[in-house]
């Protein structure tokens, strides 16, 4: 049992974290990026009708190759500087689930119609999904931007940037870890 535990764990800080780590900082990056050159509000006077957000963002995220880790951040940024929630999740649902790789794969195994029917679903199913979150957002009067205000007045901020340090550092080091010493399945 330790053993098991002991061999998931070396599997979570070093292969996990290198396959994810580099999708995950460049999310953050974007969403840095996002959050400091997109005016307040800007996404909200330009996707005014939230239904046409819905299909933009579809069409923005089909060609995307970006993981879920990547477009996470992403999302929440976009969301914060005005875009809507349901838009948001059309992005995080689609993104990953339609782009070129994936649907190379899916056609080359399954087959055309198979990869038709594949992108119609995650199509209307992300679409209908995000429309329903706008619906929900709506009906309940939510507004993310004043969550976001109320988690920063707590003066809990160290330990956003303690954690984020310490991610940051297993990060490098699985990419380190990883390079320096061999693979724990291969044997000398």
């Amino acid at each position: 049992m330790a053993a098991k535990i002991g061999s998931g764990l070396n599997y979570a800080f070093t292969d996990l974290l290198k396959d994810i780590g580099g999708w995950l900082l460049l999310g953050v990056g974007l969403a840095g990026a996002i959050s400091a050159l997109v005016p307040d509000g800007l996404l909200a006077s330009i996707f005014e009708h939230q239904n046409s957000s819905l299909l933009i963002m579809l069409l923005v995220s089909v060609p995307l190759y970006m993981c879920a880790s990547a477009s996470t951040p992403i999302a929440a940024s976009l969301v914060l500087k005005g875009l809507s929630p349901g838009a948001a999740l059309v992005f995080l649902l689609a993104g990953p689930a339609t782009n070129a790789a994936t649907i190379t794969v899916i056609a080359r195994h399954w087959g055309r119609a198979a990869t038709i029917i594949y992108l119609a679903v995650i199509t209307v199913c992300s679409v209908a999904f995000g429309w329903m979150v706008n619906q929900l957002y709506d009906w309940a009067d939510l507004d993310i931007t004043r969550w976001l205000s109320q988690a920063t007045d707590e003066g809990t901020e160290w330990w956003g940037v303690l954690c984020a340090m310490v991610l940051l550092g297993l990060i490098f080091r699985a990419f380190l870890t990883r390079e320096t010493l061999p693979h724990h399945n291969e044997r000398s």
